[in-house]
């Protein structure tokens, strides 16, 4: 049996920090309560907004009516929260073939410009929501939060409440691991096992498992305000499925679990049913989106739209190699090259999965030669270095600048330069930064665990001692990145919560880098924008 990340944040954190909870000891305990939906007849799950563009904006929100039926929907679309400016409206049905979501892309908008929006049914009116459409033309700059990784049972969305009272956002971008699929007392912080107990208690499989557990998620307050204030541009990862998904299968799916096909088409249909994302015909969900001419930002499926199995066994390093295997499937692929190639924005964006930059690297070149190394963490890019050797080759041959990647999955921060060979000085300069083509910055989890506090210190000085790019590591500590775009760089500002087993607004700003115009390297900046 392989040793996932998830079972040894979940060992390893007892053993390491001294958790005296005997083993077996919990799954023998009683198991909390179920919560119980709320009651029928209500906009209960509150209201999202999602994937601007200059002239719509999706809404979202569910109304499940007392005594099965199909229902009609109002929905209103204003410049002012009290409705005098009704600037759109219609009606939309829904019924227990979408769980009772509601979800409208409002089209013929004004860009940059903020609304608000509702829902009526059966007199009931839904709470009033706040959007924004992305901007068009030529603006100075824009504004957006980078989150991931947020497990309920793990603590409270503390995060997503700070950033519900941020007023200067365009929009929250969500890297994935938006949810996830672990049954009660499989992954959690056991003080809050009954303040956060999951329903369905057991794991998610089945399409009724996938919407109750989504149906969960909205109810927390926390990410209700955060998305009743911002629209969201979301991506999904692996446990919107299952653990280490790839495009036929997952590490934590087996055949006792049914046919991984239709547990992939479950967790699809649960997830565009309740998230503002646009559906599309094939399932797919990588796409672009601009605003004007500051940013392209090209969101990616580096999880099940096209990717191989992780490389595993004695010949993984090799496999990892394979220029027959992909991470994102050939077609998106070049999709993604022709995106890069072809934009006429300042800044090309990347909204992906897992960590681009080389990581965890044993540099072997004085046993095996200039470039020789081997990788400890083959579900990033660096378990498909072939699709990354042919991404960095257009950047390099066709001359693309700007490229700023955006990162989840690691429960970690990182700032990375992006060079196609790192450890080699006559191809990078670990002082400079000469040699790099792009520049990549990892938020970290919302709620989802790091590194335990005892070894999370010598982790990142073990990261920073044997990798040169990487300017930045902290992997423990919960938060999100603010990235501002201006017309002359793109700056990351890493913001931490002290805790997630209590509610609180605490926040501040860690530390600040930046890629200037043209550069395509990091800068250390000591003021957040």
């Amino acid at each position: 049996m392989s040793v996932t990340r998830r079972s040894f944040l979940r060992t390893g954190t007892a053993s390491l920090a001294g958790v005296s909870v005997a083993p077996g000891a919990l799954a023998m305990s009683q198991i909390p309560s179920e919560p119980e939906l709320p009651a029928a007849g209500f906009f209960n799950y509150g209201v999202a907004s999602g994937d601007p563009t200059t002239d719509s904006v999706l809404l979202w929100s569910h109304f499940s009516p007392v005594s099965p039926m199909d229902v009609d929907v109002i929905w209103q679309l204003a410049t002012d929260d009290g409705f005098s400016d009704i600037v759109a409206s219609g009606v939309v049905r829904t019924g227990a073939y979408r769980d009772y979501t509601v979800k409208v892309d409002v089209t013929g908008l004004s860009s940059g410009t903020s609304y608000f929006y509702r829902f009526l049914a059966m007199g009931e009116t839904s709470p009033v929501g706040r959007t924004r459409t992305a901007d068009a033309g030529s603006p100075d700059a824009a504004r957006f939060a980078v989150v991931s990784c947020s497990s309920y049972p793990h603590g409270y969305f503390n995060v997503y409440r700070v950033l519900a009272e941020r007023s200067d956002l365009n929009a929250v971008i969500h890297l994935g691991d938006y949810m996830y699929e672990y049954g009660q007392d499989e992954y959690g912080e056991d003080s809050l096992r009954s303040e956060r107990a999951l329903a369905p208690a057991h794991e998610t499989v089945s399409l009724s498992d996938y919407r109750r557990r989504h149906a969960l998620y909205k109810l927390d307050p926390d990410l209700a305000a955060v998305h009743q204030q911002h629209p969201f541009i979301c991506v999904w990862d692996d446990h919107e499925f299952t653990d280490n998904a790839w495009r036929d299968g997952a590490s934590n799916h087996d055949d006792t679990e049914g046919d991984w096909s239709a547990r992939k088409a479950a967790a699809k249909q649960a997830y565009f049913e309740w998230m503002p994302v646009r559906e599309n015909r094939s399932g797919s969900i990588y796409r672009r989106i601009q605003y004007g001419d500051l940013l392209d930002l090209l969101m990616l499926d580096t999880r099940v739209e096209g990717r191989d199995e992780q490389p595993s066994g004695s010949g993984k390093q090799q496999t990892a190699m394979d220029e027959n295997r992909s991470l994102l499937g050939f077609e998106q692929e070049a999709w993604l090259h022709d995106q890069l190639v072809s934009s006429s924005a300042q800044w090309k964006i990347l909204g992906q999965q897992v960590m681009m930059a080389q990581r965890y690297y044993l540099n072997l070149e004085n046993l095996l030669g200039s470039g020789a190394a081997a990788s400890f963490w083959l579900d990033s890019w660096d378990g498909y270095a072939a699709t990354r050797n042919r991404l960095l080759e257009v950047v390099r041959s066709q001359k693309v600048k700007n490229m700023v990647v955006l990162t989840g999955d690691l429960h970690a921060s990182f700032a990375s330069d992006i060079s196609d060979d790192p450890y080699s000085w006559s191809n990078y300069n670990r002082y400079t930064g000469e040699g790099s083509l792009a520049v990549e910055f990892v938020t970290p989890s919302v709620t989802s665990p790091g590194f335990p506090k005892v070894i999370a210190n010598s982790a990142e000085n073990t990261i920073m001692a044997g990798s040169p790019h990487i300017k930045y590591a902290e992997v423990q500590t919960h938060g999100f990145i603010l990235l501002t775009v201006d017309r002359f760089k793109v700056q990351s500002d890493w913001y931490y919560v002290p805790t997630v087993t209590e509610r609180s607004k605490v926040v501040e700003c860690g530390i600040s880098y930046a890629c200037e115009d043209g550069q395509g390297r990091l800068k250390r900046v000591y003021q957040p924008a």
